[in-house]
Parts: structure tokens; C-alpha cells; sequence
């Protein structure tokens, strides 16, 4: 009897994860001659009681096992597999999401794909037969995600970059280099990196067909704006490599994520503060410095928004949204003293010259305007980091 380890990492899985095991159990009948063990591998923080339901049906089935795992989804993943291959000794080593997204029927097609000789089966919603059952703006992201992915990072024959719906030997685990592939990371980036990270590895590799639906019950914990951010920046980091670039771009936009998203949002504001402003005084009639002064609360008042539910999303405060609006309006503020202060100092030391490009002249004060950026945006990053977006868990 061949034996299939099935990896299920959950979250707060409360509402799916018996209904998700009965349908992986279910799948025996359609795989005969297989033994089928699963491995829930419940994240430490996971409080809603979905290890007591996996508690409680593993004493009836000794083939469910529970893993409490560290926290990501990466960690779910991996350490169930290493505790799969330990404990189990699985002919082929597979993985579901646990939120009832993917039908169980796939697990049929995957581990037949690696009995066939394949070393990797990966499910998909874009070969024929697989169907995307996901809202319209899911469905763009999850094929904007594959599209970049395959022809950014490769490898081009492969469709399906970023579900969960996978299987392979355990010898082909083994070779993956896990100090390598960003595992342990709080994102769901593992599931290309995994992929590439196998490619790398020598995967012979195969496609199935897979039905991606909405969840069962519960809601979605992909942060799709941060995934797309991790997307693009592991994508890139693997062709820098390509082209013989060891810049650690991944790891250094991992740790510079929030600045940089802080940065686009501020570039979003100039944008914003530059078409009000010239609204104000072609359509308006104002003089240019109320319509400055205007502009740039409309800017402000974007900015601060954008901070708010994207760039400082998860950060614990104690004070209120029009609190912390009023205190951002006084640290941009603080930034605009610093600009002024910057170009009159410019302004007194070089004078209203002009630089000669050869095919048009440039006057010195549009590079007053661009010298205030870096100090000012330093300022206004570091104010409200420590100050109107500040950790408070206590």
C-alpha cells in the first residue's frame, strides 16, 4: 500500500477544516492501492479552536495527525512536510489549502501526475479543464500574479504560479534549498518561490487540472496588495540573479516595505497636490498661493488616508482616526517648514539662475523643489512612524 501525506496549514479554520479533511479522505475511492494521511499543521496563534476539532477527529481516524506550527504560512507548509517525511515515510508528499477554496478531486490528479513519474504535480486553474470561480478583481490579481511570474522568473510552460495545490517525492523535498527560499517569512510568497526553488532543483514537472471556488465559510487572509508587492520584488530578485546581479532585492524590499510603501503614497501626493493646484488657478481664478495652500491639504488629507489603510494598515493605535489625522496634518506641517526653509536657503546661496541643458534651459529653483524631497519625506516617514502610527500593544 503506497501511502500520500496530505499537508493542510490553517489559520483560524474553524468553519472548514472538518468538512475540508472529509473531502481529502473522500478522495481514497478514487486512489486505490493509496493510503491517505493527513497533516494539519495549525498556526500557534490560530485561537478559534480548530486544533480541538482536529484533536478530536484524530482520535477516531488515526491517519489526521496535528502539528502545532510556528507562525506563516510558509512555516505551516514546510514544517508539515519535514514532519510528514519524519513521521509518516510518504510515497508522495502533497498540499491543500484547508478554507475549502480548492475541490479535493485535484488530489486524485496530483498524485497520479507523480506516480506517473513526475516529481512535481502542480494544480492549476489556467490548463485545460481548470476553472476560476473567484470574483473578477481575484481573478485578475491571481492571473496578473502567474503572467508576471512566468515570464519574469519562468519557467514559461508553467501557468499556475500561486495556489497551494501541489504534490511531489519526498526526494525532491529534500533537495530544496530551504535557506534559500523565503519560508519563514510572513507572506504567501512561498508558493512561487516554492516553484522555483524546485525548478532549481532539477523538477521534473507536470500541470492538472484544478476548480478554484470561493471559500467555504470564513474570509480570505491573502493581503493581495502585499503579495502583489512580494510578488514583484521576488520576481525581480530572481532575475537580477538570472543576469548575474546578487543583489538581495527581495530581502531588502522586505525590510524596506513599509518606507517604500510610505514613498509611493507620498509620490501619489504630489501628483494629487500638482493637479489641484493648477485646477484651482485655471478654473478657479485663485492666485497661485492660495491655490497652493489648498492643494496641499487636499494632498495632505490623501496621503493620510492611503497611510492609513495601506501603508500603517496593521499597526495598533490607541487613538482615533481623526486623531491621528490631525496629528499627521502637523507633521506635514513640520514638512513644509523644512522645504521652505530648504529653497530659501538654496534660493539666497545660488539665485535665480538657469542650468543649460543645450536643448532647453532649466531655472535652479526646480532643483530647490527636488532637494526638498528626500529631507522632508525622512521627516514625515520618521514623525509618523514613531508618532501618529506608533506600535501600542500594551
Amino acid at each position: 500500500m503506497k501511502r500520500v501525506a496530505v499537508v493542510l496549514p490553517t489559520y483560524n479554520e474553524k468553519a472548514n477544516i472538518e468538512k475540508t479533511i472529509e473531502k481529502v479522505l473522500e478522495q481514497g475511492k478514487n486512489l486505490p492501492g493509496w493510503e491517505i494521511e493527513i497533516v494539519v499543521s495549525d498556526d500557534i496563534r490560530s485561537s478559534d479552536g480548530t486544533d480541538e476539532i482536529v484533536k478530536r477527529l484524530s482520535l477516531k481516524n488515526k491517519t489526521i495527525h496535528l502539528l502545532k506550527a510556528q507562525s506563516g504560512l510558509g512555516v505551516g507548509l514546510i514544517e508539515g512536510h519535514q514532519y510528514a517525511a519524519l513521521h509518516l515515510k510518504p510515497d508522495v508528499l502533497a498540499q491543500m489549502d484547508a478554507d475549502g477554496q480548492v475541490n479535493a478531486d485535484v488530489l486524485v490528479r496530483l498524485v497520479k501526475a507523480v506516480d506517473d513519474g513526475y516529481d512535481l504535480a502542480i494544480g492549476s486553474r489556467f490548463v485545460e479543464g481548470g476553472e476560476n470561480q473567484l470574483t473578477f478583481g481575484r481573478k485578475l490579481f491571481t492571473y496578473g500574479a502567474s503572467l508576471f511570474c512566468r515570464f519574469l522568473m519562468g519557467p514559461s510552460d508553467i501557468s499556475e504560479f500561486t495556489n497551494s495545490a501541489r504534490a511531489f517525492t519526498p526526494e525532491l523535498f529534500q533537495k530544496i534549498n530551504l535557506k534559500r527560499l523565503p519560508w519563514r517569512e510572513p507572506t504567501f510568497i512561498v508558493q512561487p518561490a516554492f516553484l522555483h526553488e524546485a525548478i532549481l532543483a532539477g523538477a521534473k514537472y507536470k500541470e492538472v487540472p484544478l476548480v478554484f471556488k470561493n471559500r467555504l465559510e470564513g474570509y480570505s487572509k491573502n493581503k493581495v496588495f502585499n503579495y502583489t508587492y512580494d510578488v514583484i520584488a521576488y520576481c525581480l530578485d530572481v532575475r537580477l540573479k538570472k543576469w548575474g546581479i546578487n543583489f538581495p532585492l527581495y530581502k531588502v524590499s522586505r525590510r524596506a516595505k513599509t518606507p517604500v510603501k510610505f514613498g509611493l503614497v507620498g509620490f501619489t501626493g504630489t501628483v494629487v497636490d500638482f493637479i489641484f493646484y493648477k485646477i484651482f488657478i485655471i478654473y478657479l481664478g485663485f492666485p497661485p498661493a492660495t491655490s497652493k495652500g489648498f492643494s496641499a491639504e487636499i494632498a495632505i488629507i490623501n496621503n493620510f488616508f492611503l497611510n492609513n489603510f495601506w501603508t500603517f494598515r496593521y499597526r495598533k493605535t490607541k487613538t482615533s482616526l481623526w486623531q491621528k489625522l490631525g496629528i499627521f496634518n502637523m507633521v506635514s506641517l513640520g514638512g513644509l517648514v523644512i522645504a521652505v526653509l530648504i529653497v530659501k536657503f538654496l534660493h539666497l546661496t545660488y539665485g535665480d539662475g538657469f542650468v543649460d541643458l543645450g536643448f532647453r534651459k532649466v531655472a535652479f529653483n526646480n532643483f530647490y523643489f527636488f532637494a526638498t524631497i528626500p529631507p522632508v519625506m525622512l521627516w514625515n516617514f520618521t514623525m509618523n512612524h514613531f508618532i501618529t502610527w506608533r506600535n501600542q500593544d500594551d
